[in-house]
């Protein structure tokens, strides 16, 4: 019986061991048969039972026919995921999801291209239909994070669509954590958009960005940007109207 036990308590710790040597192996070659993007990740782990995942240095590099190569440098990223909310439910439920990204690289190509809305399109794409003549599934795909930790130390934009080309770098050091996120745009927040804003990012921006999220970032920093222009049309009205004041007692 002891032998038996022993035994069996190497087994498992061998499967372990595979586990987390070839795990990483298989999710790099996964995301790149999906994607199209070249994926390294140094450390993965992974726990089926209780949810957890939990992934330290990813990098996603572009496609070869992107004009800049980086896209994400992750330093760290962990997860804890309710399983049973989707496979008993509607919605896939976070109850905690940390990112700390330290760079994050936006390209726009001459062609309209776009290196985010590439790899965000690669994961919306649905399994082909049986027949022809048959819909395509149309499910969204609806989540729940609880609890959201988001860290973006530096954001890239790289647009080449124009006929001058713009390449500009932000030290955003954003640290911001979110409560019970199902939308990217309540990601949006005033603090977000100010520091977006006094960092220059304009409303052209959005056109790195897919779908709903690119035009809301789009409009909110332009919100801002109108805003801004706003106050200091005020300033100026009222350094105006006290500069005339002075000049009447003046006389």
């Amino acid at each position: 019986m002891a032998k038996a036990c022993l035994f069996l308590v190497g087994l498992f710790a061998l499967a372990a061991l595979a586990w987390m040597v070839f795990l990483p192996v298989v999710v790099e070659r996964e995301l790149r048969a999906v994607t199209g993007f070249e994926v390294r990740v140094t450390s993965l782990a992974a726990n089926p039972f209780t949810g957890s995942v939990s992934a330290g240095g990813l990098m996603l590099a572009n496609p070869p026919a992107y004009s800049v190569p980086d896209f994400v440098e992750l330093r760290a990223f962990k997860a804890e995921i309710n399983e049973f909310s989707w496979v008993f439910g509607d919605r896939l439920i976070i109850d905690e999801l940390s990112i700390d990204a330290s760079k994050i690289e936006l390209v726009l190509e001459r062609s309209g291209r776009s290196n985010a809305a590439e790899f965000a399109a690669a994961f919306s794409r649905g399994p082909a239909p049986a027949s022809p003549s048959a819909p395509a599934p149309s499910k969204p795909f609806r989540y729940l994070v609880k609890s959201l930790h988001l860290k973006v130390d530096r954001l890239v934009v790289a647009d080449y669509s124009g006929l001058n080309e713009v390449e500009k770098t932000y030290d955003l050091h954003l640290d911001q954590t979110f409560s019970n996120v199902s939308d990217p745009k309540q990601l949006l927040v005033p603090d977000v958009i100010r520091s977006l804003y006094s960092f220059g990012l304009n409303r052209n921006a959005s056109q790195l960005l897919p779908g709903e999220f690119g035009k809301a970032l789009g409009d909110a920093v332009g919100g801002a940007a109108q805003m801004g222009t706003k106050v200091k049309d005020a300033e100026q009205r009222a350094k105006n109207y006290v500069k005339g004041l002075l000049d009447k007692l003046e006389h």
